[in-house]
């Protein structure tokens, strides 16, 4: 007997979805096929049921008013709802909304009451939380313990297959709204299409003369099933290498691209013109140098944590999770050797360059290995006397090495193969160490260890000279944590951090070396210093310190501040030009920004850096580039701004081609002649030089091209930007149109098959590009050239 609840409800179900195009495609069909289903006849006579099955399902887009609050038709919609279906895919647990909706519906009817129906993904990663979960009362509180939700599974290679599950599938569904068994009534339902069945072959058999022109039909269908499958799949692998881009993941992408113009797994892909769009963009075949951009990567074995380069930049070495530091050349990525070290005394601190030639690191005995970067070739390995060593930290010239075991701090000479010195600290432990601008003296700090987060840490800056190991002088400073240490004659500005219970403080302090002297002290209430750096530049005596997302310039000589500058994201990294008062910021959202203490402003260099993951962590430079670690990821990212290998600069000015608009006047006669759509968004019209195509951009950042002659929409190309300026044609027919930032080349269909930046002008073999003030032109490339470079990359 069934279980019917007192209240009449005015919707069989809820269906609770994301507004994407797949979920919406399931959400549409799954409540028509629900709608029009009808129980077998015996069924319902036992349910005294008449009419429809389901009456009515709600969904968002059909059934909600137009009002100015939509929360509350939802939560009204929830209550008169029977059953809640939430449409599952990797994408439902980035709606909040969704969640709200799922969360509401369980308060009302519970768990059990809903249904999830996956549509893509695995079900850890798209089933919501809140139906994966129950809360049960132990003697220990409340505790979360894992159920197994009803759900269907509709998951397919396209929108076709997912349809034909859905109407395989929607019995589960409807089975337990009626609380019946869902295997007797898919058996009822099986006899019901069997009766069916039964009498359309009859009709078939009296109809067999046709057989031979149904199986004809049936055979070029099949085919075309085919066809249509390697379409998908091509498309698909555009898609990905548009995604594997989006990550900075170049290799993928250009392998992906390739895969969907030739062959995937054996298949020979059909050519599209978003394939080609897709490699012609990962190669990076326009280039000309105007951005930084992904080059290539160097994969890790572990997470990647700490990065340092040489100080030519021409070496870097990478430490990951694994316990291993990978040492490579940064023009190539080529790896040099990966050492082995052990976790326990693994930290930034533990490897670093002794000038350009040598690289020395913490071994997994505790013991220190120094190696020639040329081939990682261990030249020498300094063993420990007790305790393990746990830092070391070499000279830019490539004399010296200091390394400690926390407890004794020893001076090496590199070229001559001798200790000069060490230092015991009985009481103190020592912490950091940094060489002087001109490799003369070593700065040490010691601090004693302090548990009680209450009290106050003071620590003891101690100057050693490389000359013969001996301490010079040593000063004790209120403060926990030094964060950096820079020289400029024979001053010293430290960065210090200072911490008492919850407070910190960020401390800026000028200690002249040589005379035992603190020149100023700068306290920062409340920050947290990261970096410090000076200019560079002549005539200038500024140096800038830098906490979580400031960056503040101060007068060398008084400590005062000149500038102060805020970022949208943290700071990882700062550098200082050469010869200019220049600071180039990078934050931890992948953006990078420019400081420039002649004008006194900060300026995000947006198109300069395409960084476009989420978070950074690290960054380092390379021979011609900067390599960034992105957070939680096992790799290291090269970027540069990479040309393409056969451009030539020209010797003189090239005039962009001056652009055909239409008149203002004339806007609303040519909205009405070509019946044109969305009118109130249409921002700017022009034709190209013959007056054969009009193209009519939209402030959504689509254009539309129209044939002039026919009025015709040809194609409509989404989100390409503010596109105002046609370039004319090459040889092979294209199209170039775009702006000064942003060009593409569409094909004879007028489809998207390439992009440039910066794009000036178009001859028939080639195409001309500025890049600062210089203009360069690069042979335009066929299908058949772009995937000659392809292929060769991959190699």
């Amino acid at each position: 007997m069934i279980n019917v609840e007192e209240k009449e409800y005015k919707y069989d179900a809820f269906i609770s979805y994301r507004h994407c195009e797949l979920d919406k495609f399931v959400a549409e069909n799954l409540s028509k096929i629900l709608e029009s289903y009808e129980l077998p006849k015996n069924i319902k006579e036992k349910l005294n049921l008449d009419g429809k099955t389901i009456k009515r399902i709600f969904r968002d887009q059909d059934e909600l008013p137009l009002s100015s609050n939509l929360e509350d038709p939802i939560i009204e919609a929830l209550k008169e709802s029977k059953y809640l279906i939430v449409i599952c895919s990797p994408r439902l647990k980035d709606s909040l909304w969704c969640k709200k909706e799922i969360e509401t519906f369980k308060k009302l009817r519970g768990r059990k009451n809903i249904f999830c129906v996956l549509i893509e993904g695995e079900p850890s990663d798209s089933f919501p939380e809140e139906v994966l979960y129950d809360e049960i009362k132990t003697k220990k509180g409340k505790e979360k313990i894992l159920v197994e939700p009803l759900a269907a599974d509709v998951r397919g290679i396209n929108k076709k297959e997912v349809l034909k599950k859905i109407k395989e599938e929607k019995l589960r569904l409807i089975a337990p709204m009626y609380n019946l068994d869902y295997d007797d009534l898919k058996q009822r339902h099986k006899q019901r299409r069997q009766r069916r069945i039964l009498i359309t072959s009859m009709i078939v058999a009296a109809s067999c003369i046709l057989f031979t022109i149904y199986t004809s039909i049936m055979l070029i269908k099949i085919n075309s099933q085919q066809n249509t499958l390697k379409l998908h799949q091509a498309l698909t692998l555009s898609n990905s290498a548009e995604e594997y881009l989006k990550k900075d993941n170049r290799y993928d992408a250009i392998k992906s691209s390739y895969e969907a113009l030739t062959e995937f797994n054996g298949v020979s892909m059909p050519y599209t013109s978003e394939a080609e769009y897709a490699l012609v963009e990962s190669l990076g075949i326009y280039d000309a140098g105007t951005s930084y951009k992904v080059v290539s990567e160097l994969k890790t074995k572990g997470v990647s944590d700490y990065i340092k380069s040489s100080d030519n930049n021409k070496y870097a070495a990478v430490y990951d999770e694994s316990d291993e530091i990978t040492l490579f050349n940064t023009k190539t990525l080529k790896k040099i050797k990966t050492f082995t070290v052990s976790g326990s005394y693994t930290s930034e601190n533990s490897f670093s360059f002794i000038g350009n030639d040598l690289f020395a690191y913490v071994n997994e005995k505790g013991n220190i290995n120094i190696v020639s970067v040329k081939d990682g070739k261990i030249i020498k390995e300094l063993k420990k006397d007790k305790n393990s060593y746990i830092s070391v930290k070499g000279s830019k010239d490539g004399k010296y090495l200091t390394y400690t075991n926390q407890k004794t701090l020893y001076i090496y000479n590199v070229k001559d193969n001798k200790e000069i010195g060490k230092i015991a600290s009985d009481d103190n432990y020592i912490k950091e160490m940094y060489y002087s601008e001109d490799n003369n003296y070593i700065f040490a700090t010691t601090s004693k260890k302090n548990y009680d987060i209450n009290t106050e840490d003071y620590i003891n800056i101690h100057v050693i000279s490389t000359k013969d190991g001996k301490e010079i002088n040593s000063k004790e400073i209120n403060a926990g944590y030094v964060s950096g240490i820079l020289t400029k004659d024979n001053n010293a500005y430290m960065l210090l951090n200072r911490s008492i219970g919850t407070d910190f403080n960020m401390i800026v302090v000028s200690y002249d070396y040589i005379d035992n002297n603190i020149n100023w002290t700068r306290t920062f209430e409340g920050n947290w210093g990261k970096f410090i750096i000076k200019s560079y530049a002549e005539n200038t005596n500024d140096i800038a310190v830098v906490n979580y997302e400031t960056v503040t310039v101060l007068d060398a000589s008084s400590g005062n501040t000149v500038e102060a500058f805020n970022t949208e994201s943290e700071i990882i990294s700062i550098y200082s030009y050469m010869n200019k008062e220049i600071y180039l910021v990078f934050l931890k959202n992948g953006s990078v920004n420019f400081i420039n203490m002649q004008y006194k402003n900060n300026v995000e260099l947006l198109g300069k850096f395409e960084f476009n993951l989420d978070e950074y962590t690290k960054v380092s430079q390379s021979e011609n580039g900067f390599l960034l670690i992105p957070r939680d990821e096992n790799r290291v990212i090269l970027y540069e701004q990479k040309s393409n290998k056969d451009i030539k600069k020209l010797d003189k000015k090239v005039e962009t081609p001056k652009t055909n608009s239409v008149k203002l006047t004339d806007y609303d006669e040519i909205k009405e002649k070509y019946n044109i759509k969305n009118k109130n968004l249409v921002d700017k019209m022009f034709y190209d030089t013959k007056k054969e195509l009009l193209f009519v951009n939209y402030t959504n950042k689509d254009i539309a091209i129209y044939n002039v002659k026919t009025k015709k929409l040809l194609n409509t190309l989404n989100n390409v930007g503010k596109v105002d300026t046609y370039y004319g044609k090459d040889k092979y027919s294209r199209i170039y149109i775009g702006d000064i930032s942003n060009s593409y080349i569409l094909d004879k269909n007028y489809n998207k098959v390439g992009h440039i930046k910066s794009l000036i002008s178009v001859d028939k073999d080639k195409v001309i590009i500025k890049n600062s003030d210089n203009y360069y032109k690069i042979k335009i490339y066929t299908l058949d050239d772009i995937l000659k470079e392809a292929k060769e990359y991959l190699k």
